[in-house]
């Protein structure tokens, strides 16, 4: 069975989306938003510079297709991990645990409330 995002959670996605694109400070990188695994219902973020991928945010759905987790790849993840801890908020939505994991390469796991 495909798991996949929710009309709600695919419009958070895009609004998180927007905002990168409308501020001053990403006017030079390209940001992307795209499915990175239709199976599991994965949607993308990728925000890269010059080719190269700065971060990839990817949304995960729970079975009711709202976003049960984001995972956090690439750049200034130790600053990224700090400013949502101490917040314990990620793009408006409530953080109900947050940790650095390691994988092929090192990430941050992001457990949302919303």
């Amino acid at each position: 069975m495909y798991k996949s995002l929710n009309q709600d959670s695919q419009q958070r996605i895009r609004n998180i989306e927007n905002g990168f694109r409308n501020y001053p400070a990403y006017a030079a990188y390209e940001i992307k938003n795209y499915r990175y695994d239709l199976q599991n219902g994965v949607q993308a973020l990728e925000i890269s510079k010059n080719g190269r991928v700065v971060n990839l945010f990817l949304f995960f759905p729970d079975f009711d297709g709202k976003i049960e987790s984001i995972a956090v790849y690439g750049s200034n993840l130790q600053g990224h991990y700090n400013a949502m801890r101490r917040s314990m908020m990620a793009f408006g939505m409530r953080i109900t645990d947050i940790s650095m994991e390691s994988g092929a390469s090192n990430f941050i796991d992001i457990e949302i409330d919303y």
